[in-house]
């Protein structure tokens, strides 16, 4: 079973607080964009059929390349560290010209050295290329009661999955991304609101951000001040868009 794969990628269906929206709006139409780890291809298409970008996908796992090939995507297998692939990699730059966009989507979390991948891509960084790049958050409310209660347990999917070498906070990421020269530009969130009543009945009832909403008038700014004062608490995946200083 794969993990990342989606037969259809609808991203009008997104709701505005899902994150492959939020990162997908931090990619110009008509970009040149090098995605990093692209799983079956579902963003790829989308960037490609719907925003009219050019496209090379590299993906370490064979079987869900062979899906992103089948898409009609331009795909390498294989580490971005090894050297085929980075030949393979500055041939297409030579043939098509330089990235605009690299594309990373929940896949530094994966990497035991970080900081070595992020050097590694600088050298496809021309001075207006930009690197989108999400992950998720261990500081999310849930992760937190979790440890309150002396439990770290490994999951398939999510935040604790069992692939995850790495773990961050939106502010140690941000710090990572600093110490490697880069320079922010744009930052955004997915938020699950904490709530008394999921954590008792797990039914989602009466969440701060939901209540906000309703005040007439004043509601969704009030929503988003609150989001944005507490997103440390309740930013469960977030996404960065940098560039090098």
């Amino acid at each position: 079973m794969l993990k990342y794969h989606k037969d259809t990628f609808n991203y009008e269906g997104l709701k505005p607080n899902n994150i492959d929206r939020i990162q997908l709006d931090m990619i110009p139409p008509g970009s040149h964009v090098l995605e990093i780890g692209c799983a079956t291809g579902y963003m790829g298409e989308y960037l490609v059929q719907k925003k009219g970008c050019r496209f090379l996908g590299i993906e370490t796992e064979k079987e869900p390349a062979i899906i992103a090939s089948e898409r009609g995507l331009d795909i390498l297998c294989g580490m971005i560290e090894d050297c085929t692939i980075c030949e393979q990699i500055n041939k297409h730059v030579d043939d098509h010209g330089p990235f605009q966009i690299i594309f990373m989507s929940q896949v530094i979390e994966h990497i035991a050295k970080p900081e070595l991948t992020l050097e590694c891509l600088k050298q496809w960084m021309h001075p207006n290329c930009s690197l989108v790049i999400s992950t998720c958050s261990i500081a999310h409310w849930k992760c937190r009661l979790q440890l309150l209660r002396g439990i770290w347990k490994y999951e398939d999917y999510g935040i604790f999955d069992h692939s995850h070498l790495r773990f961050f906070t939106i502010k140690s990421f941000r710090d990572l991304l600093e110490q490697c020269n880069f320079k922010v530009v744009d930052f955004g969130y997915s938020f699950t609101d904490i709530c008394p009543f999921k954590i008792l009945f797990n039914t989602r009832i009466l969440a701060p951000s939901d209540i906000l909403r309703l005040i007439p008038f004043v509601g969704m700014r009030l929503r988003k001040a609150y989001t944005d004062l507490f997103k440390n608490l309740i930013a469960k995946q977030f996404v960065f868009k940098v560039q090098l200083y």
